[in-house]
């Protein structure tokens, strides 16, 4: 990959300043997280610390106040994204980084709708590492190449920014209803299945629509089938 000059000045840039990146190890077997740490810290980075149990890695994090934790799917035989929505509503400012090493495409379109910052394959080497941490520390959100190659074995595409914005806008029923629209439900069967009266199932979809900046509910099916993993 041929970088910029700019690119170039930037990536020095990052280099000098790795020790004032804070970075949490959370993953779910201790000599992973060992051996993660240590790489880390003997690349200049300043680890602050590593945890394999959530409990642990939540204390860690309100503590320390890591500016990223490389955050593995499950830890200690729990989804670990109870620690994101958790740090989200006490509004700490803390990054996180998936670290996905068994694959499964529910678990990763959560992820990719939770708001990590940046994505890794736990086949991907240093140099992934590298420029996921300096994507994550300048704001922007990073897709290694081992993980877009999962998620195009997934026959999953990358949601744009504008797209994942507008679902965070919708409320959890007004998912299920955009889901259930998606696979083909008519209002009358959404009405049915969720114990719902017609006309309220008529609101959702009108919400729905509005919320998403749609002209009508005709295109309802068409957007919810683009985004049906990420619901």
């Amino acid at each position: 990959m041929n970088y910029s000059t700019d690119g170039q000045e930037a990536a020095k840039s990052f280099a000098i300043r790795r020790r004032d990146f804070s970075i949490l190890v959370a993953q779910s077997e201790v000599f992973t997280c060992e051996v993660l740490s240590q790489l880390l810290k003997e690349q200049g980075y300043n680890v602050v610390g590593r945890a394999v149990e959530v409990e642990d890695t939540l204390q860690q994090i309100r503590v320390k106040r890591p500016q990223c934790v490389i955050l593995e799917s499950e830890i200690s035989g729990r989804q670990s994204f109870d620690i994101v929505h958790q740090m989200r509503q006490s509004n700490q400012q803390t990054k996180f980084i998936l670290y996905a090493s068994k694959p499964d495409l529910r678990m990763i379109a959560n992820a990719m709708q939770l708001g990590f910052f940046g994505f890794l394959y736990a086949s991907d080497g240093l140099e992934e590492l590298h420029r996921c941490f300096q994507t994550v520390s300048s704001g922007g959100c990073y897709y290694s190449t081992g993980f877009m190659a999962l998620l195009k074995n997934f026959g999953v595409e990358i949601l744009a920014d504008s797209t994942r914005n507008e679902l965070k806008r919708l409320t959890d029923r007004e998912r299920e209803v955009l889901k259930m629209v998606a696979n083909g439900h008519t209002a009358t069967e959404i009405a049915e299945q969720l114990g719902i009266s017609y006309r309220t199932a008529i609101n959702h979809k009108a919400h729905i629509a509005k919320k998403l900046e749609l002209s009508s509910c005709r295109q309802l099916p068409r957007y919810g089938i683009a985004v049906k993993s990420y619901l």
